[in-house]
């Protein structure tokens, strides 16, 4: 029978908990929003257990058909509550609910008394008052403990509707006297009926108690949260702040390095085309580019410096300033005499004595030097071209075929096998193109299997863009890292700093 009341109910419980919910704040607490669909459960079957009630002995000619015309909209009334509730009348609907389930139970059994005009089993006295004592778990559960004005008062109305229960009957013509018991009996019933009542109250006093110690304990708890709260927060804003300040120096770090290396729109005078990719990992980079002409030669060098970011800026800003020393006032443009004073300047800078303990900081550099004016031979025009590499090669395009010079295996640094630098000589053409590079882009890791891109590959993408424009290659070469990078379901972070340089005579 209960589980047939059940799924008789269950879609009309569903029905009015969205009803109910329609009205409900998006801040309300989750355990407030509980208790509003408990209310609009028990008031769905408050009105179900009235109205079947009330059908029933209307059917069976067991009440007065008058009072039920009375009881019929009194019930609908109930139907109200959800309604309330999601208008946000809470408090109210809670506190209705709990007073108004006893209150029907004495004016059904009143009514029930009324249609026998009989005496009837002590049960009838057992009955109002077992439910009346039921109900007090309604004002427990719906109206929150912290409101004691509205909990003990709907209390104290049950218990007030059990001691006027008889007087109720009396008016209907069927009290005390109706009943075959004695005023002993009556008296020592009555005493084990407020006895639970006596100890509920007592029991709420006790929960009372308990829950302002454990509100003061929250609050306690509150405090020392909102204590730390704010020491986060001024953390929070002093670490911000400090974040701040060290990029805007490294910002202006980046201005410094910018301006250190040469406007490369100068390479137009020497150059048909050119161009130059230059993507730092960080915002300051370890790579750079730098040149000068010079006894009428251009001096081109690209180099990688050990690092990235603000350790690799301090290297290749120390680097610029010894090619300046080395190139502009000590007017060496040999490429190998350029890469063993260089090093020589490193090692002293850096105090690199060649033993374990020191930090094998360097740099690798291609760095070439290009007759400004033309030769004559048999076969025409030429440009003398003389090469030197520390680790990075350099790449020379003629007629679609590539050409790789090959560098020493060496740093420019302290390094356990140093030699002296060797200069590679060369004939260059109208046509002919000069690749530069550094590891960065050869070493990016992506692609279908999260690989390197390695030289092969560009190797490969060089010689089949080598005819276009300067310009659209550098937009090639650029688009298909970030490809390799991003482009096959992964995002990779950039694991070096990339720098590329092209030029064509």
């Amino acid at each position: 029978m209960i589980n047939f009341s059940i799924d008789f109910i269950h879609p009309l419980r569903n029905f009015w908990n969205k009803i109910s919910q329609k009205g409900l704040k998006d801040e309300m607490a989750i355990s407030e929003q509980k208790k509003l669909i408990l209310t609009n459960q028990v008031s769905i079957l408050m009105f179900l257990f009235i109205f079947i009630y009330i059908t029933i002995l209307t059917l069976f000619k067991l009440v007065q058909f008058q009072f039920s015309l009375l009881i019929f909209p009194l019930s609908f009334s109930i139907l109200l509550i959800p309604y309330m509730n999601s208008k946000g009348f809470y408090r109210l609907t809670s506190f209705m609910i709990s007073i108004s389930f006893p209150v029907a139970v004495l004016i059904f059994s009143t009514l029930t008394k009324v249609s026998f005009h009989t005496s009837i089993d002590i049960i009838y006295y057992f009955i109002p008052r077992l439910l009346l004592l039921g109900t007090l778990v309604i004002p427990l559960i719906l109206i929150d403990i912290r409101h004691k004005a509205n909990l003990i008062l709907a209390v104290l109305i049950n218990l007030a509707a059990l001691i006027f229960y008889d007087s109720v009957m009396s008016i209907f013509g069927v009290g005390f006297g109706s009943l075959p018991v004695t005023i002993e009996k009556y008296n020592l019933i009555n005493v084990f009926i407020l006895l639970p009542y006596l100890l509920i109250l007592f029991g709420i006093g006790f929960l009372l108690n308990i829950n302002i110690r454990y509100e003061k304990r929250v609050q306690k708890l509150l405090k020392e949260v909102k204590e730390k709260n704010v020491k986060l927060e001024e953390q929070k804003n002093y670490i911000e702040k400090i974040h701040l300040e060290i990029t805007d120096s490294i910002n202006y770090a980046k201005r410094i390095q910018n301006t250190l290396l040469p406007d490369h729109s100068l390479l137009s005078c020497y150059f048909k085309d050119y161009f130059i990719l230059f993507k730092p990992r960080n915002v300051v980079s370890g790579d750079f580019y730098w040149f000068s002409a010079i006894k009428n030669k251009i001096v081109f060098c690209l180099a990688d410096c050990t690092g990235h970011g603000v350790p690799g800026a301090f290297m290749s800003m120390l680097g610029i300033s010894f090619l300046r020393e080395i190139i502009i006032k000590e007017h060496l443009d040999e490429p190998s005499e350029i890469l063993n004073k260089l090093r020589n300047e490193i090692i002293i800078a850096l105090n690199q004595r060649g033993v374990q303990s020191d930090q094998k900081d360097g740099m690798d550099i291609s760095l070439f030097a290009l007759d400004i004016v033309s030769q004559k031979d048999d076969s025409g025009e030429f440009y003398e071209f003389l090469w030197a590499g520390a680790n990075n090669p350099c790449w020379i395009i003629k007629n679609s075929n590539l050409e790789e010079l090959i560098p020493d295996k060496m740093p420019v640094g302290i390094h356990n096998h140093m030699e002296r630098f060797k200069t590679v000589t060369a004939q260059l053409r109208k046509g002919d193109k000069i690749y530069l590079f550094s590891d960065g882009y050869r070493d990016q890791f992506g692609g279908p299997s999260s690989k390197k891109f390695m030289s092969k590959h560009l190797r490969e993408l060089i010689i089949e863009n080598s005819s276009r424009p300067m310009s659209e290659q550098k937009e090639v070469f650029e688009q298909k890292i970030e490809e390799w990078r991003t482009g096959f379901g992964t995002n990779h972070e950039q694991t070096d700093d990339i720098t590329i340089a092209g030029m064509e005579i």
